[in-house]
């Protein structure tokens, strides 16, 4: 890996990076200190959107939108 970019921040902590990409990656962030710094803020974000909106995904689904999807898709 030549250099260490967003689109491959985003595939690390997605986890959809191959065994080689990730070790790769890995080896990457760790010898650039400004990668590593940009990897932990971007997991900070991360981790932040999860803790706020993951429990939205729990809530039940009010009954009027369900009543509007079925008409729509009727």
């Amino acid at each position: 890996m030549k250099r260490v970019t967003m689109t491959y921040i985003n595939a690390y902590l997605d986890g959809a990076l191959d065994d080689q990409e990730r070790r790769d990656f890995e080896d990457a962030v760790e010898s650039d200190a400004s990668a590593k710094a940009l990897l932990s803020l971007h997991r900070q974000h991360v981790d932040e959107l999860h803790r706020l909106y993951d429990p939205v995904l729990e809530e039940e689904v009010p009954s009027r939108m369900l009543d509007l999807l079925r008409k729509r898709n009727s």
